[in-house]
Order: C-alpha cells, then sequence, then structure tokens
C-alpha cells in the first residue's frame, strides 16, 4: 500500500462524524446557592462547537478538591474567592497547580468582595486565566468568557496529548526496534497502542492472514484485554458482526477502517509477500483527530517494523537453512551448540555423515536423482533416533546429527550402510560416519567441534572404515594442525618456501632431460614439513591457489636460469586441480608465462591422475588450452586408478608418469610388472612420453630398459637438489651419459 494512502479511511457508514455530543465539563465552586442556580442556569442552553455544558457544582473549596481528581477533563473552573475562609479560592487554586498537578485548566475566579483579592496582586502572583467580579458579569459576558476558555482549553488539552503522544512513540519506537520475534514485536505493538489509545480495558488483536488465504484461517499472532479468548486461535472464532465486516472490507480495500466503536490497521506486505498483518482494536469510542494524527506517525514504525521482521525471517532463512533440503544448516547447528549448556552438552552426540560415489551417480542418473538420495538420506537420519534430533546440512555431501546420548538404536553403524529406497527401487551409496560425544571434548567451540566429527570421517575414510568413534586425542592433533596451518599462513606471507629439483634421465642414453620442480618447506625452527602434509593443509584451507603461483614463479625462474648457463632444460612444476577450477588461476597463469619470456616447451605441469579425473569435465579444457600453448602435460601417478582409461583418447596430457609403488615391485609383484606394461602399451599405441618414478635399484632401470621406457627419475640418479646445486649438476652432466660415469 503506498505511503500516501496509508490512512485514506474508506467512505462508509464506519467513517466518523464531525465530533462526540459529549457535553463540555465546567466545575463552579460557590458558596451561595443561589448564585450558582443563576450560572447553571445561563449554561444550561449554551453549546460551544456543537456540544452542551455539563455543569459540576461544589460549595467549598474542600469540596471542589475532592470532584477534580475524579474528572481530569473538566475545562473551566469558576472560582469564588471568599468561602469557608476569606482566601478559600486561592488556597485551591495552589492546589490545582501545585498538588493535584493540573496545569490545564481554566480557572476564572469570581469575587464578590474585590478588597478580599485585589485583581493585580492575583492576575501576577497565581496561575490563574482570569478574574471577575460578579456584579461586572452578566450573561453575554458569562458566555464570552466561557466560550473563549473552553476552546483555549480544548487546544491546549490537544497539545498536550500530543506531546504525551509523541512521549510515547519516541520510547514505542526503540522498543519496536529491538524486537526480532514477532511474537514478542506484536505483544510490544499492542501493548504501545493500548498505552496511545488507553483502551487497555477494550482489548486488541494482531492477526497474520497469508496472501490469497482465507481471513476466517488468519492465525492469531497476539492478542490483549477482551480478545484475549482468541490466543493461539484463527479469527474465525471473533464473534463482534460489526468487527467482521470491517475486516473482509480492509482486506478487500488494503485500507485500514475506522468505525464507531474499533479501529481496524491493515499493514499490507505484498512486497514481501508476506499477506497482511491486521490489528484490531477495540476502543468503544470514536478516536480524536490527534489520536489519528499519532496513529499515522506511529503505523508509519509499525508497518517498517512489519518488513524488517519479514526481511530479517528471509536472512535468518538464508543464514541458517539449507535452501534445498529445507533443513538447518552448518551455521545453525553452531549455534544451537553454542546455546548448549555444559550440562546439556555433556548429555548430547554428534554424528557426522559423508556420502561418496555421489558425483558418480549425478553423472549417471541426473542431479535430481542426487536431490532424492538426499532427502533419502534426511529420513535415514531421523528414523536413527528414538528422541528429538536436529539434522543440519554441513556441505554439499556432508550431514550431522545432534541427538541425546544413547538415543541411537544399537545396530547404528549397520543401520547407516542399509541400501536406500528411492522411488522403488534399491540404491547402496556409500557412507563414512563418525560419532563424537560432546563430553569427550567439554572445551571446544562449536565450529571445532564439527571438525573434530569431520575429522573423524577421514581418518575412517584412510583406514578404510565405514564407521569410527571420536577418539579424543585427535583434538590435539586438531590443535597442531591449526598451528601448522598459521605458519603456512605467514611462510607464504613471508615467501618461505624453497625448490628442490629432482633430474629426469633418459633411460637409453643415460643424458639430462629435465627436471623435477619440487615444494619446499622449513620452518623457522629448521624442522622440513612434507609436501605431503602442507599441500593437502593449503588445500582445504584455501591457500593452494598462492602457494602454487609462488611454485610457478620459481620454477620459471629456474628455467631462465638454466637457458642463461647454456643448459636449457625443461622443468615440470606440481598444480592442483582446484587451481584449475579456478579461471582467475588460469589467466594469471598465462599472463606470468608471458612476461617470463620463457620458451612454453621448456615448461611442463603435473598433475595427479585422481585428481584430472576427478574433474575431468572441467579441467580437460584448461589443460588442453595449454597444450596448444606447448607446455607439456604430464599425469603423476598414473596407473593407481582406472578411471583416465576411458578418456585415455582425448586425454590432454603430453606424458604419463608411472607410480613408484609400481617401479619398486618390478621383479617381485606379477600384477607390478602387468601394470607397467600396460602403461608402457598405451604409450605407444596414443603418442605418450613415459616417466618412471622413484627407480632406486640397477634392476629395476634394468626392468624398464627391457621395456623401452623412455624416462626416469629416482635416487638412483640423484636426490632432489637445492636449485644452486641442481644448476652446476645440470652443467656437470648435461652433455654426457650417467651410465658411463657409474
Amino acid at each position: 500500500m503506498p505511503r500516501n494512502q496509508l490512512f485514506q479511511f474508506n467512505a462508509s457508514s464506519h467513517s466518523p462524524p464531525e465530533h462526540s455530543a459529549q457535553p463540555w465539563k465546567v466545575l463552579s465552586v460557590e458558596d451561595d446557592s443561589g448564585y450558582q442556580s443563576s450560572l447553571c442556569h445561563a449554561l444550561s442552553t449554551l453549546r460551544v462547537e456543537q456540544r452542551p455544558i455539563e455543569v459540576l457544582k461544589a460549595r467549598s473549596a474542600m469540596e471542589a478538591a475532592r470532584i477534580l481528581p475524579d474528572h481530569p477533563d473538566i475545562s473551566v473552573i469558576l472560582l469564588d474567592v471568599v468561602m469557608e475562609e476569606d482566601d478559600a479560592g486561592l488556597k485551591l487554586v495552589s492546589t490545582i497547580r501545585e498538588t493535584i498537578g493540573n496545569h490545564l485548566v481554566r480557572i476564572v475566579l469570581l469575587t464578590g468582595q474585590p478588597g478580599m483579592a485585589p485583581r493585580t496582586d492575583v492576575m501576577s502572583h497565581l496561575d490563574i486565566d482570569d478574574y471577575w467580579c460578579k456584579s461586572e458579569l452578566d450573561h453575554d459576558h458569562l458566555i464570552s468568557i466561557l466560550n473563549g476558555n473552553i476552546r483555549t482549553w480544548e487546544r491546549a488539552r490537544q497539545l498536550e496529548k500530543a506531546r504525551q503522544g509523541l512521549q510515547i512513540l519516541v520510547e514505542a519506537s526503540q522498543s519496536l526496534s529491538r524486537q526480532r520475534d514477532l511474537h514478542q514485536y506484536t505483544k510490544s505493538v499492542l501493548m504501545h497502542l493500548s498505552i496511545l489509545l488507553d483502551v487497555e480495558e477494550g482489548g486488541i488483536v494482531c492477526a497474520l492472514q497469508p496472501a490469497g488465504g482465507d481471513p476466517e484461517n488468519s492465525r492469531i499472532v497476539a492478542a490483549t484485554g477482551s480478545f484475549g479468548y482468541l490466543n493461539n486461535y484463527t479469527l474465525h472464532r471473533l464473534k463482534d458482526a460489526d468487527m467482521r465486516r470491517s475486516l473482509a472490507q480492509a482486506l478487500e480495500t488494503d485500507q485500514h477502517i475506522f468505525a464507531p466503536t474499533h479501529t481496524l490497521l491493515n499493514f499490507v506486505q505484498s512486497d514481501l509477500n508476506d499477506g497482511h498483518y491486521l490489528v484490531l482494536i477495540k476502543t468503544g469510542r470514536q478516536l480524536e483527530q490527534s489520536e489519528i494524527n499519532l496513529l499515522e506517525v506511529f503505523c508509519e514504525n509499525i508497518d517498517s517494523g512489519f518488513r524488517n521482521l519479514s526481511l530479517y525471517k528471509r536472512l535468518n532463512r538464508l543464514a541458517y537453512q539449507d535452501p534445498l533440503l529445507d533443513i538447518p544448516n552448518r551455521n545453525y547447528l553452531k549455534r544451537v551448540i553454542r546455546d548448549l549448556s555444559q550440562a546439556e552438552a555433556g548429555q548430547h552426540q554428534l554424528l557426522t555423515v559423508k556420502l561418496h560415489e555421489l558425483n558418480e551417480a549425478a553423472l549417471v542418473f541426473g542431479e535430481s536423482f542426487c536431490d532424492k538420495v538426499l532427502n533419502a538420506l534426511i529420513e535415514r537420519l531421523r528414523a536413527l533416533s528414538t528422541h528429538p534430533t536436529l539434522i543440519a546440512r554441513l556441505d554439499r555431501y556432508d550431514f550431522a546429527l545432534l541427538a541425546p546420548i544413547d538415543s541411537f538404536t544399537s545396530e547404528l553403524p549397520e543401520a547407516l550402510q542399509a541400501p536406500l529406497i528411492i522411488e522403488g527401487a534399491t540404491h547402496r551409496i556409500q557412507h563414512i560416519a563418525a560419532l563424537v560425544k560432546l563430553s569427550d571434548c567439554p572445551k571446544c567451540p562449536p565450529e571445532q567441534l564439527l571438525r573434530l566429527g569431520e575429522l573423524s570421517v577421514e581418518s575412517a575414510a584412510r583406514d578404510g572404515k565405514r564407521f569410527a568413534f571420536y577418539n579424543p586425542g585427535q583434538e590435539q592433533s586438531v590443535r597442531e594442525r591449526q598451528t601448522l596451518l598459521d605458519k603456512l599462513k605467514s611462510a607464504l606471507e613471508n615467501q618461505a618456501f624453497s625448490l628442490a629439483l629432482q633430474p629426469k634421465v633418459c633411460l637409453k642414453s643415460g643424458q639430462l632431460k629435465g627436471f623435477e620442480a619440487l615444494a619446499r618447506w622449513t620452518t623457522d625452527d629448521g624442522s622440513s614439513v612434507s609436501p605431503g602434509v602442507f599441500v593437502p593443509l593449503a588445500e582445504t584451507a584455501g591457500l593452494i591457489t598462492e602457494l602454487d603461483l609462488q611454485m610457478l614463479d620459481m620454477t620459471l625462474a629456474v628455467i631462465q636460469q638454466l637457458a642463461a648457463q647454456d643448459t636449457p632444460l625443461p622443468v615440470a612444476f606440481n598444480t592442483s586441480t582446484l587451481d584449475l577450477l579456478n579461471t582467475s588461476y588460469m589467466e594469471v597463469l598465462l599472463t606470468r608465462i608471458e612476461q617470463s619470456g620463457i620458451e612454453h616447451h621448456l615448461l611442463d605441469m603435473e598433475i595427479t591422475e585422481t585428481q584430472v579425473m576427478e574433474e575431468y569435465e572441467q579441467t580437460a579444457e584448461q589443460l588442453a588450452l595449454l597444450r596448444q600453448l606447448g607446455i607439456g602435460i604430464s599425469i603423476d601417478d598414473f596407473g593407481t586408478g582406472y578411471s583416465s582409461l576411458a578418456h585415455i583418447t582425448d586425454l590432454p596430457a603430453s606424458t604419463l608418469k608411472i607410480d613408484q609403488t609400481f617401479v619398486r615391485r618390478l621383479g617381485e609383484s606379477e600384477e607390478a610388472t602387468h601394470v607397467v606394461e600396460m602403461i608402457l602399451r598405451l604409450s605407444e599405441r596414443f603418442g605418450f612420453d613415459v616417466v618412471a618414478e622413484g627407480i632406486e635399484t640397477r634392476q629395476q632401470l634394468q626392468l624398464l630398459q627391457a621395456r623401452g621406457c623412455q624416462l626416469g627419475q629416482g635416487y638412483l640418479f640423484a636426490r632432489p637438489m637445492p636449485v644452486a646445486e641442481a644448476l652446476q649438476w645440470a652443467q656437470e652432466h648435461h652433455r654426457t651419459s650417467l651410465f658411463q660415469q657409474n
């Protein structure tokens, strides 16, 4: 609803009349009963703004003092000065202004003895509004005085009411701005409306009517006073027929309804698709214009509050809910764990579950099938516990279940591995799960607790298990991992990594054919960290791209140095598949290669078979681009898996590297020999070069030579060397045969 229509009330029988006929109250304080009767008679026909006069009568100042607190809406007091005491009227003025605290009522002093209270002294010392001698006050004069004072009182009353209302609005706005829960927000709205409109005894109700829904089914969010019976029900229980008609009219016109006995505020949330918030206020009277003005301001705050709540709900859903499966996500689970008391945490356990082989299933059956698998898994997890549980999605195929201790069935591992029924068909999707008791790690923050569960899953996978219990000793491992990660970040910032170069040798001639650049890291305390430790850590921490680019820069520098000393040899560097999936990495890679000025055929990129096959569709395009530029592509650890055989004909590679596990078993294992021979035949058939890794004995060398393997590297020829040593080694062996020297 546009802002300029916020208070366009429907022009119907519900529209308010010009003004109520409620009389103005005038108090006559007079001990002369005859004079008081004359006053009452004179005022009996008087109309001020179409409203009559109601005269309240007091015979003394003491009697007037008792009347005033019960009638705060008295507009004018006609006060005799001399009554039970000579200055009784003057004392009553002080009581009215100072003791009762009524500064709005208009006080007109009337005296039959001017000498008892001289006009000049009284007007200068007392807070009165007019002063007349009774002898001077004829009928017309009295009517004129009352007309002026009543109108002045009404304006002052409206201003004071507006001031108080604005003060209420300021306090209410501050209170409402802090609310984030719909129920608490609506309760606060109703409370402040009851104060603003003084309808505490009547009642207020707030209901949510969804867009397009039946008004009868609108849910009551909060109710007070005479509407209290509606709490936890819908509007179909509202008994008042006039109010029900107003509800229908408000929904039909998208407007507020202003009726003689009630007001209905209609907050349309169409831009957020949340329907209507309906606030029904039972006033029992017409609202005054000043109250409408205040409502206009307050409704802007209420309307903004409802919109902010809707937005907050959506943001909260985005932050804490998985949109695909409509279950809590990692952030929500962490919040729940954080809110557990120490005693509650000690009574809970966390089951972490990881699905395997779902990428392959997606290729065969499609993504929709995977979604059904995930929903079937959630139902399986719900069925595991005999108590209420919280299931959250941690990652794409990772889930966690928070449940009370001893709530799982004793056959938990078997129940997890049971087949899933999807569209009537049985599917076996491999799971790996780990169970962590929160009491085993009482001081762990939520994220670390989840990582302990994931670490336990990873440990189970490495050990070939499908289920594992958390070992408290792993906490120390996590701390050590975090310490190492901090050191890794520092090493990258300070470029503390270096290269070691291992020669590649022609197995036929014994000549040096190139190097493989290997990343090395020596910490500040002089200890070395294995690439098998820091490379996976860099990948999981999102630091692998920075590490690989530093290795690239050092490799390019080595190629330049080799060319400068007249030993131009190709150098291979290792990279991660995660980089190949990053288009910005490829842009930086190509830019740095061009800026180095090296010949492209002198650079070789090594990537493991497992990595390139896991994301083949995405990486093949990037590798093909590098091959077109003349950059070599080596598939490392070839033979450890067979998934690449399906792509062997279009594999964008120049070299296959036989994994050292097969080379070391040559002559001892018939299976290893068959694998080596198969790789050599494939290479010959499809035009790949072959490098055998890990050659350590002459027997391994001879067996590889006999089978026609082209290149090799290993301790038999040389260990990895620092760059300076490798450059000198290249000069010494560039044109000589290592076989002749040995």
